[in-house]
């Protein structure tokens, strides 16, 4: 099988924001998967690999949303994983808004 490589952007900044448990979650999902990630901005490039970096890195971010490019022969596959995880999320959201309210 050839080797795939996919984006989606990830949201940051809304109901469905990815959050720490979502983010551990989304390691998980990708490590299972023996794909590559990275999240990518404005030229800036981490790996999502290296998880306490990555966190440090994603709670600067003051954008509503973050690119992430999967890479490997599964790609497709995982990218699908991902983008319906994101479509419950915000359904979840809209479902219950008192639940995933914003601070600040």
């Amino acid at each position: 099988m050839a080797k795939q490589i996919v984006s989606i952007k990830v949201p940051l900044k809304s109901m469905s924001t990815l959050t720490l448990k979502r983010a551990l979650r989304l390691y998980e999902t990708i490590k299972k998967s023996h794909c590559t990630a990275y999240f990518s901005i404005d030229g800036t490039t981490f790996s999502i690999n290296e998880m306490p970096k990555t966190l440090s890195f994603l709670t600067e971010i003051r954008k509503k949303e973050i690119l992430l490019v999967i890479e490997g022969e599964k790609a497709e596959q995982l990218y699908q994983q991902i983008k319906d995880s994101i479509q419950i999320s915000k359904e979840n959201a809209r479902e219950n808004p008192g639940l995933y309210r914003q601070n600040g």
